[in-house]
């Protein structure tokens, strides 16, 4: 419609001008008249490119050192000590580009977090990671793996609780005080902040699995994020909601990325059960 507007406006502009300096001059103010309004939106434009050219350059090239460093893997293993939970703070800041945890956007946070290692895990197909949630079978018939037993976390205090699902099987967790030993191999996370990239919307974390008992890294993995519309809230968006991670999450991997790398490095004790 405003193209065939300014169609008509130049049309009548030329038709109604006599000499050929009049015509190129009312055409001129035409073609002004419909792009003094949008030439905001064009500014915007332009300057938006610009700035995503230089966060995708960025983040292609935090890509580059993205991905998992395992050394060794460990076979059946009944818990894990978390050395920090990722907190449930998603939805406070989905417009914030120094989110602490951005780097993993979509990981679920306090409780889901802890629960995320406690779950079964349902796979439908051989090829691709399944679903979690707290039921131990299937009645589709779906390949079901469990999780780990408990969950061992050192909280505020210093102190360290010992988590499990309540049975009969729901999400309800237990809690109770470990005052002998604890989980052997430690899970922990480091999120990097630079502000200049985030001031670009790029941010990263990194995983890190250690054996308590041997002071080693067995395995660690690092993702990166980018917000590809640099934090445009257009459309009610929430900016962080929208983006983009390396290694590339799909699935139920994109709610629980932590957990979909330590049990591939710690593999739970009993893993598969039909």
């Amino acid at each position: 419609i405003v193209w065939l507007a300014l169609f008509a406006c130049l049309a009548f502009a030329l038709w109604r001008s006599g000499s050929w300096q009049r015509k190129t001059l009312y055409a001129l103010l035409v073609v002004l008249s419909f792009l003094a309004p949008a030439a905001p939106g064009i500014y915007r434009d332009f300057e938006y490119r610009q700035r995503y050219a230089k966060a995708k350059a960025l983040f292609d090239e935090r890509c580059k050192t993205a991905g998992e460093h395992v050394i060794r893997r460990v076979e059946e293993v009944d818990g894990v000590l978390l050395a920090n939970v990722r907190p449930d703070d998603r939805a406070a800041n989905r417009a914030n580009p120094n989110w602490a945890n951005a780097g993993l956007p979509s990981e679920a946070g306090g409780a889901d977090y802890i629960r995320s290692f406690l779950s079964w895990e349902h796979k439908q197909y051989a090829n691709q990671r399944g679903y979690l949630n707290s039921e131990p079978t299937n009645p589709s018939g779906f390949v079901v793996s469990r999780g780990y037993r408990f969950v061992d976390v050192i909280e505020a205090d210093g102190l360290v609780y010992r988590y499990r699902f309540v049975r009969p099987p729901g999400a309800e967790l237990s809690r109770t005080l470990v005052t002998g030993q604890r989980a052997r191999y430690v899970v922990s996370f480091v999120n990097t902040y630079d502000p200049e990239e985030r001031a670009l919307w790029v941010a990263g974390t990194t995983v890190k699995i250690n054996d308590a008992q041997s002071g080693e890294l067995i395995a660690s993995k690092t993702w990166f994020s980018i917000e590809p519309g640099q934090g445009s809230l257009g459309g009610t968006r929430a900016p962080w909601g929208f983006a983009k991670t390396c290694p590339d999450l799909t699935g139920s991997a994109e709610r629980s990325p932590t957990r979909y790398f330590v049990d591939q490095i710690l593999k739970p004790i009993h893993a598969e059960q039909s």
